[in-house]
């Protein structure tokens, strides 16, 4: 069906779902008030709804005639979003709506900020599967979670007796020809060292340093893709700077999200006005260099440099150079693959850096399916600390999900996709969190799960987009999926 106008989109339940949705803010540890609006609406369906003070949701559909004696199935998403932007966009997450815009088979923001579809669509589509009354299915419970973009609290703090069945579709993957059947656990690491001040003088000039216009994306999924992190390209033009030039650091600040690759970084330099040429010369030659090195990936890289003014202390070149070292010792990209799957297995960005009270602050988000490399990566950053007299904390660690070679819901969603769409779908573990991990324990035997989603793409990232027919696509799949479930 083609759509004109988003408001067109209404004329299918799951987009009609989503662009409610997308009405209410819904900023990870802000959910409240989305989970108030979701739990009044499925009450007002006349459905049995509960939520826990994590304002995790559970919703339970009966199972349609002939489907009673059969085992239930849970479906799965979670309601917080990633709340980016651009920064001359004007958006505050917990108050404004999503605005969206339909560009052919295209919904996005406009490149404005986040669009939400990871994973309201997720949300949409288990709404859309609650209310519909033609619909073949066993028992269909609907979990519903919250704070998953932060550290996955809410599905780790899910009670067990909201599961009655053993098997899970989570809707929160981005490629329609996919199952994803595991998933990689993560940690966030925090760190800091203290700062050392020095006044400035009268012959310091102050430079402002800026990267912008690249790419960005999720941390996880689009971490092997070969898009540059500026915090690491500005800590590495200021190695070369510090080289040729003496400067002193007045402000700095990288990234916005350990979650996201980061898209922006800034540093204001104080230094004497005889080396101001050479400064601009360097620069000018790093962005040409660096626009070949990511010719493909950063189209859009911007180098700039601007006068700025300076604080009356800047950080001294103890503190200057420490930052430039720790920055570029710290590990961020792909550290390790998973050769039978031909996946990532374990990696790290380096998503935030920041100047706080009297700190210095580098977050860094560790990924792996196995303990042991993660455990690898931190133990890299945290000989950084020792040697930097710094303190380390790590948060919001989350479960991996092991693959595992046999499963019935999987062969069931197989042999479906076949019929339906005429080609085998590919099966795959993916290097991102999913709260399928979470669950694991919770669950009395072993979990049969898989994840499912419409095609989206650079999420975690204003550029998020998401394909509708591909969302089409994949709710007929769900349903179809449902209806065969023995």
């Amino acid at each position: 069906m083609g759509y004109k106008s988003v408001e067109d989109l209404r004329e299918h339940r799951v987009f009609y779902h989503f662009l409610e949705i997308s009405k209410i803010p819904r900023q990870t540890f802000f959910e409240k008030e989305i989970s108030d609006f979701i739990l009044n609406w499925a009450k007002d369906l006349g459905l049995e709804a509960h939520q826990d003070e994590k304002w995790n949701l559970l919703i339970r559909k009966p199972a349609t005639a002939g489907y009673e004696k059969q085992k239930p199935i849970v479906i799965q998403a979670h309601i917080d979003m990633v709340c980016e932007k651009r920064p001359e966009v004007e958006h505050d997450f917990r108050k404004d709506p999503i605005k969206l815009v339909l560009e052919g088979d295209i919904l996005s923001t406009g490149n404005r900020t986040t669009l939400g579809a990871d994973d309201g669509i997720g949300v949409a589509m288990a709404m859309a599967v609650l209310e519909d009354k033609t619909l073949k299915h066993p028992p269909v419970d609907v979990i519903l979670t919250t704070s998953e973009e932060e550290d996955m609290s809410g599905a780790l703090s899910v009670d067990k007796s909201w599961f009655h069945t053993n098997r899970l579709i989570n809707i929160d993957h981005v490629v329609d020809t996919e199952i994803i059947a595991g998933s990689c656990g993560g940690i966030g690491v925090d760190l800091r060292f203290p700062v050392e001040y020095t006044n400035k003088t009268d012959n310091y000039r102050g430079y402002k340093i800026k990267i912008s216009g690249l790419r960005g994306g999720h941390s996880g999924e689009d971490i092997h893709k070969g898009r540059a992190n500026a915090n690491v390209l500005l800590a590495n033009l200021l190695n070369l700077l510090r080289e040729k030039i003496n400067f002193l650091i007045s402000n700095l600040k990288g990234g916005n999200f350990r979650l996201a690759i980061p898209r922006e970084a800034y540093v204001t330099l104080a230094l004497e006005k005889k080396d101001i040429d050479t400064l601009k010369d360097t620069v000018k030659h790093f962005e040409y260099e660096a626009k070949k090195i990511y010719e493909e990936t950063a189209i859009d890289l911007k180098i700039e440099v601007s006068e700025e003014n300076l604080a009356e202390n800047l950080l001294s070149k103890t503190t200057v150079d420490k930052i430039i070292d720790a920055i570029i010792l710290s590990p961020n990209g792909v550290s390790s693959m998973i050769g039978s799957l031909n996946v990532v297995e374990s990696s790290s960005n380096l998503g935030e850096v920041y100047i706080k009270e009297n700190h210095v602050y580098l977050v860094t988000e560790i990924r792996a399916t196995f303990e042991k490399n993660r455990d690898y990566l931190y133990n890299k950053i945290a000989l950084i600390g020792k040697y930097l007299d710094g303190e380390l904390r790590g948060f919001s660690a989350y479960p991996s999900w092991v693959y595992k070679a046999h499963s019935n819901l999987r062969d069931t969603a197989n042999k479906v996709y076949s019929e339906m769409f005429g080609e085998k779908i590919k099966t795959l573990a993916v290097h991102a969190g999913l709260e399928c991990g979470c669950f694991v324990d919770k669950i009395q035997g072993d979990m049969d799960a898989i994840s499912i989603g419409p095609n989206a793409w650079d999420l975690h990232s204003p550029n998020e987009r998401l394909s509708i027919s591909s969302t089409e696509k994949v709710y007929k799949f769900l349903t179809k999926v449902l209806e065969n479930l023995e």
